[in-house]
């Protein structure tokens, strides 16, 4: 996708989670709502204190690690979002058969990931869903940055396929993983207070072209990314920017046409490390002192922070459809301050996204 951002005409009208916070997405944004912290003590070792680590499981029957639980993962939020299909008008109605499904799971540098994941990926669901995957489906790398991407593939082929799916799943519970980031000093543990704690999920949502049904839905408005050079966390060499970040929604704000200011809530990826915080903070200071009095404009001085991460933990590719359906979900009870919503999120290597989102009528 353009550095330039872009407006994929789309809008989300449904959406599917499962998350250590419950099964589906209701109960998912129901734990949030009621700020309840969904981690428990698993079988992480933790070899810098000597005891397991904390760690957002979902209530699965039993311990499953590993990409062929994946697939597993990922069917109850599709067929959530199926089950709503049939609320939609006749015009825009479609079977299961005919609606693309498009995945965004782990990058490829992600420790612990095999080769052939995406195709593993694909031939599970095909399996799970008992039935080949809708022409229009694929999966992709894409991590957390993944889901603009997914964007992008949606709008070029709507006028093909009216209904899609879009979804990331990720399950950070291995002890490759674990090992991977307490080595990087990126995982919270007993050597460091500033890391973030595994987990796993999925998300789904369901998108159609803005406009084209006749209930809720949470519009698209823009997209863009960035590429920060410090990566993750950066270094002596290599300081936080915030460059990447400020670019990726610098671009979004400018396709959507509303300043910065004018975005209440900010749903991002603060997963506890330090360097999140600081490249938050730098984007927002260079971006909300645009007008030129050079101070912010907003009515009430300050931003919400909406944080998925505090409640689901570490979700990777699973984090942004996550949060679409949270503003989705919360802009339809009517919560949603100004109907408006600004997400982001960051991958390992650089990459930064931004998603502006508006809920109409």
């Amino acid at each position: 996708m353009a550095e330039q951002g872009i407006a994929p005409g789309l809008s989300v009208i449904g959406y599917g989670i499962w998350s250590a916070l419950g099964p589906d997405g209701p109960s998912t944004i129901a734990g949030i709502r009621g700020q309840i912290i969904g981690s428990e003590v698993g079988n992480l070792w933790d070899p810098t204190a000597g005891a397991n680590l904390g760690s957002f499981r979902v209530a699965a029957h039993q311990w499953w690690e590993g990409a062929s639980f994946l697939p597993d993962l990922a069917t109850p939020p599709i067929e959530e979002c199926l089950a709503q299909v049939s609320h939609l008008s006749p015009a825009i109605r479609r079977t299961a058969a005919d609606i693309p499904i498009l995945v965004t799971v782990a990058p490829k540098d992600r420790p612990g990931r095999p080769a052939d994941l995406e195709t593993l990926v694909l031939n599970g669901l095909s399996r799970k869903l008992g039935r080949p995957l809708p022409p229009g489906s694929g999966v992709i790398g894409g991590g957390r940055s993944g889901l603009p991407h997914l964007f992008a593939t949606a709008a070029r082929q709507a006028d093909r396929y009216p209904l899609q799916i879009l979804v990331g799943v990720e399950s950070l519970l291995r002890q490759s993983i674990v090992e991977h980031y307490i080595a990087n000093n990126r995982l919270l543990c007993g050597a460091n207070t500033s890391g973030f704690t595994v987990g796993e999920a999925a998300a789904a949502v369901l998108v159609a072209r803005t406009g084209a049904t006749q209930g809720p839905e949470l519009a698209i408005t823009g997209m863009g990314t960035g590429l920060e050079p410090s990566r993750d966390g950066g270094s002596r060499d290599k300081a936080v920017t915030g460059e990447g970040l400020t670019r990726a929604i610098r671009a979004a704000l400018a396709v959507t046409g509303v300043p910065f200011y004018d975005f209440p809530a900010l749903i991002g990826d603060l997963n506890g490390e330090h360097f999140k915080f600081k490249e938050q903070m730098m984007a927002q200071m260079r971006l909300d002192r645009a007008p030129p009095e050079g101070r912010s404009r907003r009515p009430r001085g300050y931003v919400e922070h909406w944080n998925l991460i505090e409640y689901a933990g570490e979700i990777g590719a699973a984090l942004m459809p996550a949060q679409l359906g949270w503003a989705f979900e919360m802009g339809r009870a009517g919560l949603l301050p100004q109907n408006r919503a600004l997400c982001f999120a960051g991958e390992d290597d650089g990459r930064r996204v931004a998603l502006t989102a508006e809920m109409r009528a």
